[in-house]
């Protein structure tokens, strides 16, 4: 069992991505900002953080840079889950970053698969 944490605004993907993951065996920590996900992580133990871009005030990105240079959290395997392209993604500040993608809307199989590859390396 994995402890993974979901920062992303929108509470409907909260109750269904944590209602398939917790299926499959995981405990999952939902939070709605960027803030209070990199207050989770530097403060808890996480295997796996799933992080939406799309979100006010702090988004997707630079929550993703501040994760990645905070202590606790600089090496925890991030899944990004976005409307955006992953190509778009790809080309920008993603770059060389080895981040797993899952686009929205969410096909739950490629999410349940791209979660355990995280996990997995």
């Amino acid at each position: 069992m994995a402890k993974i944490l979901l920062i992303d605004d929108d509470t409907n993907i909260h109750e269904i991505v944590s209602l398939f993951l917790e299926n499959a065996g995981h405990s999952v920590t939902c939070v709605s900002s960027g803030f209070s996900g990199l207050d989770y992580a530097t403060h808890n133990h996480v295997d796996l953080i799933i992080l939406d871009l799309a979100m006010p005030v702090m988004d997707g990105i630079e929550t993703f840079d501040k994760l990645r240079t905070a202590p606790r959290s600089k090496d925890v395997p991030i899944m990004i889950l976005s409307v955006h392209d992953e190509s778009e993604l790809n080309s920008g500040i993603f770059t060389n970053k080895h981040i797993n993608y899952v686009n929205k809307p969410v096909d739950m199989n490629q999410l349940i698969a791209a979660v355990e590859k995280a996990l997995s390396n």
